[in-house]
């Protein structure tokens, strides 16, 4: 069977990470040489690596574009090449797009995880990208908004959603009693639209409804620490102090989508979001944002609600509806959820349809 090198720039707790993890396993079940490398220390996604039979390799480089390149180039060399090389995030995906340019002998699949708001930062990226043979985006919206504005990748272009484990994240269609617990899984970050959501409680807590307690879990992404201070500013300044906490990532996070009430992810945009399908899995009725992919997975009304991320006034309105329906009303939209997910979120899917672009000619 093929090589194959899957390569990131670390196994944070993020869903990039988890995915390509999951890929990895799932084509050494299928035969490959696989072989997982990353180079930075931030390991959250190490035991499950190791639990699918994976042992990552981190490589030891400085803080330079330069030192990562030559470090991946030296162990490939070192490791007798490889068939495949299948990258995940920006860095990786430019370092593997410039193994090929100074003339190393591999099929590069570049996957595009996020949706791409601003195009100017990454020029350089989307040029470098004719040296690769297939670009991957994990949401169907990237993939237009690619195209549209480089119609020279269309023929390159193979939009692979995201995998969900749904037999790990299995179902509990109970909802709890007393206090509901509405969770989010999700980084630090100006993307997940903190600051207004933090206003949305707070027209909550106005109206006097206290039966209701968020839970936010997640890491401050690099670079955004201003912005979690002004997360804890506002936060003070609205005196929710009583109605949000936020917590650090969790290793047994389907324990925690398995106790909540719902779901809720208020990002501004999204790629295709592992949380959402993740707590789907779980059995969980989802709050989301209108944007992206979001509306190919929730259904309005039906397992969920979509609100837009740019009105306050309508986030909280979809909060205050979901914590008005009955118990039994939420058990059956995460039924629903279930349902959903078991027919979408399918590994054997998505790891064939990698497979076709491995074996491709």
């Amino acid at each position: 069977m093929k090589k194959v090198l899957c390569l990131i720039d670390g196994l944070g707790a993020g869903g990039a990470e988890r995915q390509l993890v999951g890929l990895a396993i799932l084509l050494k079940q299928k035969g490959y040489q696989v072989e997982l490398v990353c180079y930075h220390k931030d390991l959250f996604c190490m035991p499950m690596a190791q639990q699918g039979g994976i042992t990552p390799i981190v490589l030891s480089v400085k803080n330079s574009q330069w030192s990562k390149l030559m470090a991946i180039r030296h162990f490939i060399k070192n490791k007798g090449g490889y068939d495949c090389v299948i990258s995940y995030k920006d860095g990786p995906n430019a370092i593997g797009c410039l193994l090929k340019l100074m003339g190393m002998k591999f099929k590069l699949l570049v996957s595009e995880r996020n949706t791409t708001q601003v195009i100017n930062g990454k020029k350089r990226l989307y040029r470098l990208y004719r040296f690769t043979d297939y670009i991957v985006p994990n949401s169907y919206s990237q993939g237009a908004f690619l195209t549209q504005n480089y119609p020279w990748m269309r023929k390159k272009l193979v939009t692979i959603t995201n995998y969900t484990d749904i037999h790990h994240f299995s179902p509990n269609y109970k909802q709890p009693d007393g206090i509901l617990s509405i969770m989010t899984a999700a980084r630090i970050a100006k993307q997940k639209n903190i600051l207004r959501y933090l206003e949305a409680i707070s027209i909550l807590k106005k109206k006097g409804v206290t039966n209701v307690h968020f839970d936010w879990y997640g890491h401050v992404q690099k670079g955004e620490g201003e912005y979690w201070n002004a997360v804890l500013a506002k936060a003070k300044e609205l005196d929710l102090d009583d109605y949000i906490t936020f917590h650090p990532n969790v290793s047994n996070i389907k324990d925690y989508y398995q106790e909540c009430a719902t779901f809720c992810l208020p990002s501004s945009y999204e790629g295709y979001p592992n949380v959402v399908c993740e707590a789907m899995s779980c059995g969980k009725p989802v709050l989301c944002s209108r944007v992206c992919d979001n509306g190919n997975i929730v259904k309005d009304g039906y397992n969920g609600l979509l609100f837009n991320p740019n009105s306050v006034e309508d986030i909280a309105n979809k909060i205050e509806q979901l914590i008005s329906m009955t118990k039994e009303e939420r058990e059956e939209w995460g039924k629903r959820s279930r349902s959903i997910a078991t027919e979408m979120f399918s590994e054997e899917s998505f790891v064939n349809k990698y497979i076709e672009l491995v074996e491709s000619k």
